[in-house]
This record gives C-alpha cells, sequence and structure tokens, in this order.
C-alpha cells in the first residue's frame, strides 16, 4: 500500500521579515558614508566620460551585482519584482505618465554635441544600473519586508520617506546642505509615483526605466547647459515647476492606491467589533443586549 504524496506548498529559501527588508538599505548607507569623502564633488557627479565611469557604471555596477547575489541567496526575485494583483484605480497613471513626458520633453534641451558619443553611452548604462539598484532595493527588497509587517498604507509611506532620507548622504559627497534637503525632498516624492507605475503594471521594470530615464535627462541636462542661455534656462525651469506639480499629484496618488489596499483589512476589523446577532434578545418589543 502506497500513501499519497504529502501537499508541498511554495516555499522561500528565507521567509520575508522586516529585519531582512531593511538590511540592504542599511549596509548600502553605511558603505556610502564610509566611502564618501569631504573634497568630493558632487554637483560635478556625470559632467565627464571619467566621472560617468567612476562615479556611476563601476560602482552601481558593483552594486548591482552584490544585491543580485543577495535576492537570489534570499529566493525574493519574484516577490520583489512582481505584485500580484494591480491597482484598479488607472486615473493614477498620470502620475508616472507625466514624469514620462517631462523626461522626453527635457531630451531637446541636453545638448548632444558637446560632448561625445560614448559618454552618452555610458551614461545610459551607469543610470540603468542606478535605476536597477535602487529601485529593487527600495521598491523590491524593502516593500517586501515591510510589508511583513506593516499595513500597505505605511508600506507605501515608510518606503517613499527612506527613499528619501537615504539621498542625505549626498552631502558626505559634497552636496551643499540646502539642494540635498530639496532633493530629500524630491525623492521622496519621486518615490510615490515610483511605487504606483509598479502598483499599476505589477512589475519592478516600470519603475526602474522611468528611475533610469529620469537620472539620464538630469544629469545630460546639467553635463552640457550653458549657462548663459536664458532662454533653455527658462524652459528648464517652467518643466522643473510643472515636475513638483506632478510629483504632488503623485504622492496623492501612492496615497490612495495604497489606502484602497488597505480597506477590506480595515472592513474586517470594523466587523469584528460588532457584537454578534445572538448577543440581542427582544423582550417587550425592545431589543436588549445580552451576555453571550
Amino acid at each position: 500500500m502506497t500513501s499519497a504524496a504529502p501537499a508541498r506548498g511554495r516555499r522561500w529559501p528565507v521567509p520575508p521579515s522586516l529585519l531582512v527588508g531593511v538590511a540592504p538599505l542599511v549596509v548600502f548607507a553605511v558603505v556610502s558614508a564610509v566611502r564618501a569623502r569631504p573634497s568630493d564633488d558632487y554637483p560635478s557627479l556625470g559632467h565627464t566620460v571619467d566621472s560617468v565611469v567612476r562615479s556611476l557604471v563601476v560602482p552601481e555596477g558593483i552594486a548591482v551585482a552584490a544585491l543580485a547575489v543577495v535576492v537570489t541567496a534570499l529566493g525574493w526575485w519574484r516577490i520583489a519584482t512582481v505584485d500580484p494583483t494591480r491597482t484598479p484605480l488607472r486615473w493614477t497613471m498620470i502620475a508616472p505618465l507625466g514624469i514620462l513626458l517631462v523626461c522626453l520633453v527635457r531630451l531637446p534641451l541636453v545638448d548632444w554635441g558637446a560632448l561625445p558619443a560614448r559618454y552618452f553611452l555610458l551614461l545610459t548604462v551607469g543610470v540603468l544600473f542606478v535605476g536597477v539598484f535602487e529601485e529593487l532595493m527600495t521598491r523590491g527588497v524593502l516593500l517586501v519586508g515591510l510589508r511583513r509587517r506593516l499595513p500597505e498604507f505605511a508600506v507605501w509611506a515608510v518606503s517613499c520617506v527612506l527613499f528619501g532620507l537615504l539621498h542625505l548622504l549626498n552631502i558626505l559627497a559634497g552636496a551643499g546642505v540646502g539642494p540635498t534637503l530639496l532633493q530629500v525632498v524630491f525623492a521622496a516624492s519621486f518615490g510615490s509615483t515610483l511605487y504606483v507605475a509598479r502598483r499599476l503594471t505589477g512589475s519592478l521594470l516600470a519603475p526602474v526605466l522611468l528611475h533610469a530615464f529620469w537620472d539620464f535627462g538630469s544629469i545630460g541636462y546639467s553635463a552640457t547647459a550653458d549657462p548663459s542661455d536664458l532662454s533653455t534656462l527658462t524652459v528648464a525651469g517652467l518643466i522643473g515647476l510643472f515636475s513638483f506639480g506632478l510629483l504632488a499629484f503623485g504622492i496623492v496618488a501612492g496615497g490612495m492606491v495604497a489606502w484602497r489596499d488597505d480597506r477590506p483589512r480595515r472592513l474586517r476589523r470594523r466587523w469584528t467589533e460588532v457584537p454578534p446577532i445572538a448577543a440581542f434578545a427582544v423582550r417587550g418589543g425592545e431589543p436588549r443586549l445580552q451576555s453571550v
């Protein structure tokens, strides 16, 4: 007589946990702080071929490889890069599509002849590494860990805030305090739009590409901008103001997506607070609460 084989459930090599989800971000912050030097010139990052290689391609490539090893060892590729359900709030796509439009409109402002072609090729590789690493770390592994302990609204808020605070490390690399604080706010807001992009598509690929595209335009324009060209600077300023409006909308969109996910949880909690119908007895035509 043969016994039936036991049902095998799907198990990850390492169960999702908050500690494991936050660990890569903490390690990255520590390594970045150790590598930073007060003499670093953060504002000129990516302005030359050599700078792109030293500041983007090499370190971000190493970071991507290291994080890929970690995610593979954890067995988290599927849960870190794919959402089982997409948000039905289709109006929220205005946020990521608006940012995509800004990226496209900003391309003509880049002086493509100011630097050699290999600069833009290397910049493309560098920003793709940045997009893969930062999104896999924050909108991937971190989300998995946070979802283990927190409701989705808190997951959205905490992941955006941590993504923004991560940019405080730029002060150690030579960035000014004022511009860095502005970048922290911008990054946290941008993180909400990237969260929406993941929830709309159900994949981490969309935020990775959007992140990389944004960085390409920002660095490319900064490296080739002519300070004496007032017309281009004016257009860039107007695009920047429009971008901040879109990012404010992205915060609302991200919050609504996460809040809607938590609605079933809130309803279940609300109904558990309602006494069962057997607790009420009708006496003399009036309902009275009795212990059960």
